[in-house]
């Protein structure tokens, strides 16, 4: 039996995080929101660079490596709802969970995971980077589906939020 993993969403101020894509782009608000995504209290940026860091010296460009910048909230929580609803996009083709670190669209640059849920649990599975298929990231993970949930209501609220960590 798969262990269960625990997710959690953090809002940050990608400005101030030193992501080049948030200085030129639109916010709804006043101040610049993005989410930072945690699965067992490790930043998922920081999972994906460590295994991607091989297959992007191989490549000869290390700087690939967790390239990536944070969504924001109203993309991702609507990306990952629109998963679990029979023949859409993200359902389909999977959520992309983080964005462009240069430009900030989440399909220039990405990774990719395909999510569904049964009755006690959410997953997300078959990751994979939009422009690299040789790169192979073999994770997976199985989240309490009542936990899920109220993460989720925490990155819905985000959305009006004035508070960032």
């Amino acid at each position: 039996m798969l262990k269960k993993d625990k997710i959690e969403f953090k809002l940050i101020n990608p400005v101030k995080n030193g992501e080049e894509w948030a200085e030129d782009y639109m916010f709804e608000s006043k101040e610049p929101r993005a989410v930072e995504i945690y699965i067992n209290d490790r930043e998922i940026m920081d999972i994906l660079k460590e295994i991607e860091l091989p297959f992007a010296e191989e490549e000869g460009h290390p700087s690939l490596a967790g390239g990536y910048g944070h969504n924001v909230p109203k993309f991702l929580y609507e990306s990952l709802n629109d998963a679990f609803v029979e023949g859409t996009y993200n359902q389909q083709y999977g959520v992309e969970l983080l964005c462009c670190g240069d430009c900030g669209f989440p399909g220039c640059w990405s990774v990719v995971a395909y999510v569904r849920q049964d009755d006690d649990f959410v997953y997300w599975e078959n990751f994979r980077q939009n422009h690299r298929e040789k790169w192979k990231y073999n994770l997976s993970y199985k989240f309490d589906r009542a936990e899920y949930e109220k993460e989720m209501e925490k990155l819905k609220g985000f959305r009006n939020c004035q508070k960032i960590t």
